[in-house]
């Protein structure tokens, strides 16, 4: 009887063995799973094949119309020639500034003439700086509201733009040269006449050159390099302009 009762207690544990179920790693897809519920004629190695294996989707990124290109340009352009127009003009005017500050009160008509030359055209260069970062309002309206906008539409509204821009470079840089023959006439005036004398008193000083007098070149010189890279930016973005314009009549 004991025999016969571990008999059958062996079998019974050798039973419940061979109903367990077959590990994960060797689980193969039945016909419940999602790959043969969608295609019962795929097989079993066809179907965790299936599973297993997953492909990319590929998104085609479209190209850029000439619209958006047209604004793009707008974009980087307007914020460059902001920074360096900007940045060159406040040195200006700082220098001239300081000039006018501490110089003596005896200045003679043709360097007053420079300076005043020299500070009219740092504000013309101011006046382009503001409006040239206009440039980059008008592209932000072409990107918020592109069906509004053609490429046409867009390049005639930055030709008007920088037609003024580049008038206002333009009258900079010749108010700037005018008052740079004013201050560099008087200069030389000043060279030719002090020789060698010893100066003794304020009078002998002011005819004398002076470092304020080098300032003042300084400053006028970076307002004409301020208005030139005005200048540039404008014929840059007419470039842009015209080659959205062919683009649109194509």
């Amino acid at each position: 009887m004991h025999m016969r009762g571990g008999s059958l207690l062996l079998l019974s544990v050798g039973t419940a063995a061979l109903r367990l179920p077959p590990p994960a790693a060797c689980a193969r897809p039945t016909l419940a799973s999602p790959v043969r519920a969608a295609n019962p004629a795929l097989s079993a190695p066809r179907a965790a094949a299936a599973c297993r294996t997953t492909t990319p989707v590929l998104t085609a990124t479209a190209p850029p119309t000439p619209l958006t290109q047209l604004a793009s340009r707008l974009w980087s352009w307007g914020w460059l020639n902001w920074w360096v127009q900007g940045a060159l003009s406040v040195v200006g005017a700082v220098l001239l500034l300081f000039a006018n500050s501490v110089s003596s009160a005896s200045v003679s008509a043709p360097a007053l003439a420079g300076r005043a030359l020299a500070l009219a055209a740092c504000a013309t260069s101011f006046a382009s700086t503001f409006w040239q970062w206009g440039y980059t309002r008008l592209a932000v309206r072409i990107r918020r509201r592109p069906e509004r906008w053609t490429a046409a539409s867009a390049a005639s509204n930055a030709a008007r733009a920088l037609y003024v821009g580049t008038a206002l470079n333009l009258v900079g840089i010749g108010i700037a040269i005018v008052g740079a023959e004013a201050i560099v006439g008087n200069l030389a005036a000043k060279a030719l006449t002090q020789g060698s004398a010893v100066v003794l008193d304020g009078r002998a000083a002011a005819a004398t050159v002076q470092a304020l007098d080098v300032l003042i070149v300084q400053a006028n010189t970076n307002t004409i390099a301020a208005c030139f890279f005005g200048l540039l930016t404008s014929m840059r973005l007419k470039l842009a302009a015209a080659t959205a314009e062919r683009a649109a009549e194509a």
